[in-house]
């Protein structure tokens, strides 16, 4: 008997505003449109037709998302509770389970949208290193220029070794700098034993275009990009031209990223 297909990408960061909320979407969008024939094919052949599950750790049952969306389309399981909380912790109870189960019979795929929580021995004692391992996670973490972004990396990977040391995704968000302009990491000794020594990956994200982001929060916060899109095309007074850089967007996120699956 084959081993259940699962994994689970915990979206983190540590700090407010890093790209968490883009890249629980951007990752959700690759594993649900990633393998559709003839839709943005470079990811063709890599991305497998799963089922996704997305726990939204960031805001209440009673907060409206975009995430959603995502749940009431069929499109994607959508579980919310806050982190820290009983509502959270039920959340994050149920993604497990409907996952494990899911994976008996078809690939699976998790993103946690994690807040922006500093304190690694809070996470650890919350998350569960051996749930965490019992999902197949994998941490992929928002870099930004400030140090202390650098700083909470070395400290996650110092309380959560069973979860951060071997493997992991490093996004350097693109919002806070140039590809070239992350010189802290590039030179720091953490970067040499993560990529370098370890099976972390290292990938420049894109930032989305602030216009489109803009119209699209202003319909629903954390709007989905394939239901952006498509409501775009049907209302061509909404997004505009907007609507191409956003396409661009997801095509090329897509093409950087579709390398996590390997991980």
């Amino acid at each position: 008997m084959t081993a259940p297909d699962i994994k689970t990408f915990l979206v983190d960061g540590g700090m407010p505003g890093c790209g968490r909320s883009l890249a629980v979407r951007m990752l959700t969008d690759m594993y649900q449109h990633g393998h559709d024939t003839g839709y943005l094919r470079m990811t063709e052949g890599r991305i497998p037709k799963c089922r996704v599950y997305v726990w939204d750790a960031c805001n209440d049952s009673d907060t409206k998302t975009g995430y959603q969306l995502w749940h009431e389309r069929g499109t994607a399981t959508v579980h919310t509770g806050r982190f820290g909380t009983e509502e959270g912790a039920r959340a994050y109870e149920r993604i497990v389970e409907l996952a494990r189960a899911a994976a008996e019979v078809t690939p699976v795929r998790v993103i946690i949208d994690l807040p922006a929580e500093q304190n690694s021995e809070i996470l650890r004692d919350w998350l569960k290193p051996e749930i965490l391992a019992v999902i197949n996670t994998i941490p992929v973490w928002l870099l930004t220029r400030q140090a202390m972004s650098l700083g909470l990396l070395a400290d996650r990977v110092a309380v959560m070794p069973e979860i951060y040391r071997r493997r992991g995704v490093v996004l350097r968000n693109s919002w806070f700098s140039t590809e070239n302009g992350f010189v802290e990491w590039t030179s720091s000794g953490l970067r040499r034993a993560l990529i370098e020594h370890g099976d972390w990956q290292d990938i420049f994200m894109l930032a989305l275009n602030h216009y489109a982001k803009k119209a699209m929060d202003n319909r629903h916060v954390n709007m989905p990009f394939d239901i952006a899109n498509e409501q775009a095309l049907e209302d061509w007074a909404w997004m505009h031209w907007w609507r191409v850089g956003l396409q661009l967007f997801r095509g090329e996120s897509m093409f950087r990223c579709n390398r996590v699956e390997s991980l």
